[in-house]
């Protein structure tokens, strides 16, 4: 077992311990609400609202978040995520030949 896929495992204990995944329609919105909470981070630290303040630990604690959420989305979907992301990755190396 990679550690991707222990990664998966415990997203899916968690997810499990909590009383499961929703239903298929219902899986995007976390990730919705947490690209949106990582994205407002983000404009924080590059100045786009004065007066506000975030921290690399905030911004690392969102991104997490964020991961978590698509990779549940990927997992409730039963979508063979590592698998998955490696394809995109060739697919980009072999862009650049």
């Amino acid at each position: 077992m990679t550690d991707f896929e222990i990664i998966c495992q415990k997203v899916d204990d968690l997810i499990n311990s909590l009383g499961g995944y929703w239903s298929k329609e219902w899986l995007i919105e976390p990730v919705i609400e947490e690209l949106g909470e990582f994205s407002k981070e983000l404009q924080i630290s590059a100045g786009l609202h004065p007066g506000k303040t975030t921290s690399s630990e905030k911004l690392m604690e969102e991104y997490g978040d964020l991961l978590f959420a698509v990779i549940a989305l990927g997992r409730g979907l039963n979508i063979q995520i590592e698998e998955s992301l490696l394809n995109t990755i060739s697919k980009y190396t072999n862009r650049k030949k």
